[in-house]
C-alpha cells in the first residue's frame, strides 16, 4: 500500500469540503426556478378566467390553447427537472466511514493502524468527492434546464396574453 501523507489525506478533504460546498450552492439555487413556477402558474389562473373555451374553432381562442397547453407541458418539464435535480441530493450520499473503519482495530502495530487509518479516510474522501463532482455535474445541468423550461413556458404565456385581445374581440 502507498504511503498516504497527512497532506495527501488534507488534500481529499479539501476537494471533498469544496464540492460539498458547491452541492449546497446548486441546492440552494434551486429555489429561482421553484419560484418561478409558482408565478407561472398564477399566471396560468390570469390568463384561464379570460379564454372561453367554447370558441376553440377561432384562430385566437385555437393559438391561445395551444400556447397553454405547450407553456403547461414545459412547466410540468421544469417542475421535472427540478424534483430531479433534488432527488440526487438526498439519494446520492458517500459511504459511511464508521463502515469503511470497522477493522482498522485489529491491525498490527499502532504505526500501521494509523497509516490504514488515514489511507481509508483518504480513500473515502476521494470517493465522496467523486459522488459529489458527479452528482453536482447532474445538478447543475438539472437547474439550468429548469430554468430554461421555466422561461419557454413563460414566453409562451406572454404570447397567449398577446394573442388574448384578439379573443376578446371575436376575430
Amino acid at each position: 500500500m502507498p504511503l498516504i501523507t497527512q497532506l495527501h489525506l488534507d488534500h481529499a478533504q479539501t476537494l471533498f469540503l469544496s464540492e460539498r460546498s458547491r452541492r449546497e450552492g446548486i441546492r440552494g439555487s434551486l429555489s429561482t426556478p421553484v419560484a418561478a413556477i409558482s408565478f407561472a402558474v398564477f399566471a396560468f389562473s390570469s390568463l384561464s378566467v379570460e379564454v372561453d373555451p367554447n370558441r376553440w374553432r377561432q384562430l385566437p381562442t385555437l393559438l391561445i390553447l395551444l400556447l397553454g397547453a405547450a407553456s403547461a407541458i414545459a412547466l410540468l418539464a421544469s417542475a421535472w427537472q427540478v424534483l430531479m435535480a433534488e432527488w440526487l441530493f438526498v439519494y446520492h450520499e458517500p459511504p459511511r466511514l464508521v463502515d469503511l473503519i470497522d477493522d482498522a482495530a485489529e491491525r498490527g502495530d499502532e504505526e500501521s493502524r494509523e497509516a490504514h487509518v488515514r489511507a481509508i479516510l483518504a480513500a473515502s474522501y476521494a470517493v465522496a468527492y467523486e459522488q459529489y463532482l458527479k452528482g453536482n455535474a447532474i445538478s447543475a445541468r438539472r437547474r439550468t434546464w429548469a430554468l430554461r423550461l421555466i422561461l419557454l413556458s413563460l414566453l409562451l404565456q406572454a404570447l397567449a396574453f398577446v394573442v388574448l385581445p384578439f379573443h376578446r374581440a371575436g376575430w
